[in-house]
C-alpha cells in the first residue's frame, strides 16, 4: 500500500498519466469527429463545427482570466494559502460560467426576434455546455495543481468516453442528428461536472484581492484570446458565408485528423506553465530558458516526424478514416501539418513570456493576426477558395511566431545585461 502511494506520487507515474488521459481527451475527440462526419454528413458537420466555435470562444475567454493565471501562481504559493485560493477561485468560475450561460441565453433571444434559423435556434444547448465545459476545465486543472492526476483522468473519461459512446447509440439506433448529439454532449457533461465537484470547496474570503490579481495578469491575456479566437476563426467564418458550410466540415474533418497532435500540445499546456514557474521560482531566468529549450529538444523531433507521416501519407489515411471522397481533400491535411509545426515552435516562446507575466506580447502578436484576418479573409477565399483560406491560417501564425521571438529575444538580452551588471 505504502508502495502503491510512492508509485502516484512519482513525477514519472504523474506525467505518464497525464499522458494518457489526454491520449484519452484527443482520441475520443478524433473518434467522435469521425463518427459525425460519416453519420451527419460534412454540411452539418460544418454547422457543429460553426457552433463549437462558441464552446471555444467561452473556453478561451476562461482560460485567459481563470485558467492561465491559476497555472502559474497557483504554485507558488503554500499549502494552505493554495488551498483557501484554489476555494475562492472556485466561485468565481461558477459566477463567469453563469455568465457565459446567461449571455447565450440572451443573444438566442435576440436572434429569435431578428434572425431565425438552425444555428441559433441550438444556442441554449450550446450555452449549457459552455457552463459545463468550462466549470470542468477548472476542475482539471484544480487536480492538476493538487497533483491527483488519477481524478483528471475519472472526470475526463466520464466526458469524453460518455460523450463518444452516446453518440455511437444514437448513430447505431438510426436516430443520430445534430440536435441529438448536442443533449447527448450536454447530459455527460452535466455528469463530468458533478463528479469533479465530489469534496471541491467553495469560499469568498479573498474573492475581491484574487480578482484584482487576476485582472492584473490577464488584462492583456483576455484581449488576446479574442484577437486569438477572431485571427483564426474569422477565416472560417467568411468560408462559411463564401464556400459554404461543407467547406468548413471538410476543414474540421482534416483538423479532427490532426487531433493527435492535440495531444501533445494538451500535454504541454497543463505540464510546462506548472513546471517553468517552479523553475523561475527556484532558479531564475537561467533556469527557465534551460528548461524550455531543453523539453522543446525532447518534445520536437517526434512531434516533426509525425506531422513529416501525416503529410506524405495524407490521402491513404483520410480514405481509410472518411472514406474514398476525402482524398480530395489531403491538400488540406498537408497545409495542416506546417501549419502545427509553426504553431509547436510558438509555444515555449508563449510559455517563457507568461512565466514572466509579460502578456502584452502576445497580445500585440494577435492584433497584427487579427488585421491581417480582417483586412485580407474576403479577398483570398474569394480568389482563391479552401487554398487561399489555408495560406491565411498559416501565414497568421508566421505573424505570431515572429512577434513572440522578437519579444522574447529582447527580454532574454536585458536578462543578460542585468546578470553582467551584477557580476561586475
Amino acid at each position: 500500500m505504502i508502495l502503491l502511494r510512492k508509485i502516484k506520487k512519482s513525477p514519472a507515474f504523474q506525467k505518464g498519466m497525464i499522458f494518457l488521459d489526454q491520449a484519452l481527451v484527443s482520441g475520443s475527440n478524433f473518434l467522435l469527429g469521425i463518427l459525425l462526419v460519416r453519420s451527419i454528413g460534412l454540411e452539418a458537420y460544418g454547422v457543429f463545427t460553426l457552433l463549437w466555435m462558441v464552446v471555444f470562444f467561452a473556453i478561451g475567454i476562461n482560460q485567459a482570466f481563470i485558467i492561465k493565471p491559476l497555472l502559474s501562481i497557483a504554485p507558488k504559493l503554500e499549502d494552505l494559502e493554495q488551498e483557501e485560493y484554489l476555494s475562492d477561485l472556485h466561485s468565481i468560475q461558477f459566477s463567469i460560467s453563469s455568465l457565459f450561460l446567461l449571455a447565450g441565453l440572451v443573444i438566442y433571444g435576440v436572434m429569435q426576434i431578428f434572425q431565425p434559423n438552425e444555428i441559433f435556434m441550438l444556442l441554449p444547448l450550446v450555452s449549457m455546455i459552455v457552463f459545463c465545459q468550462t466549470v470542468h476545465d477548472f476542475y482539471r486543472k484544480t487536480y492538476l495543481i493538487r497533483n491527483q492526476v488519477f481524478k483528471i483522468c475519472l472526470i475526463d473519461l466520464v466526458l469524453f468516453g460518455g460523450q463518444l459512446i452516446g453518440v455511437a447509440i444514437l448513430w447505431f439506433l438510426g436516430v443520430i442528428s445534430l440536435e441529438s448529439v448536442l443533449w447527448i454532449i450536454l447530459g455527460v457533461n452535466v455528469l463530468s461536472v458533478l463528479f469533479g465537484k465530489f469534496k471541491q470547496e467553495f469560499s469568498h474570503h479573498h474573492t475581491k484581492k484574487i480578482l484584482i490579481r487576476h485582472f492584473h495578469f490577464s488584462k492583456w491575456l483576455l484581449s488576446t484570446s479574442i484577437l486569438q479566437w477572431l485571427s483564426g476563426n474569422y477565416f472560417i467564418i467568411v468560408g462559411a458565408s463564401i464556400l459554404g458550410t461543407s467547406a468548413v466540415g471538410a476543414i474540421r474533418m482534416v483538423q479532427n485528423l490532426m487531433g493527435l497532435c492535440h495531444i501533445l500540445f494538451l500535454v504541454m499546456e497543463s505540464l510546462i506553465p506548472i513546471e517553468a514557474a517552479r523553475r523561475f521560482q527556484a532558479e531564475g531566468e537561467d533556469g527557465l530558458i534551460q528548461y524550455l529549450v531543453k523539453t522543446t529538444k525532447q518534445l520536437g523531433s517526434g512531434f516533426i516526424l509525425l506531422l513529416i507521416v501525416i503529410a506524405l501519407f495524407s490521402a491513404p489515411i483520410l480514405s481509410f478514416i472518411y472514406g474514398p471522397e476525402a482524398v480530395q481533400y489531403a491538400y488540406i491535411a498537408v497545409a495542416y501539418s506546417v501549419l502545427y509545426a509553426i504553431v509547436f515552435i510558438g509555444h515555449p516562446l508563449r510559455f517563457y513570456l507568461r512565466t514572466l507575466e509579460k502578456t502584452s506580447p502576445i497580445f500585440i502578436a494577435y492584433c497584427f493576426g487579427s488585421f491581417f484576418s480582417l483586412s485580407f479573409a474576403y479577398p483570398l477565399l474569394q480568389f482563391f477558395s479552401i487554398p487561399g483560406l489555408l495560406f491565411g491560417l498559416i501565414f497568421t501564425q508566421i505573424i505570431n511566431l515572429l512577434v513572440y521571438y522578437f519579444f522574447s529575444i529582447r527580454s532574454s538580452k536585458n536578462f543578460i545585461k542585468n546578470q553582467l551588471k551584477e557580476s561586475l
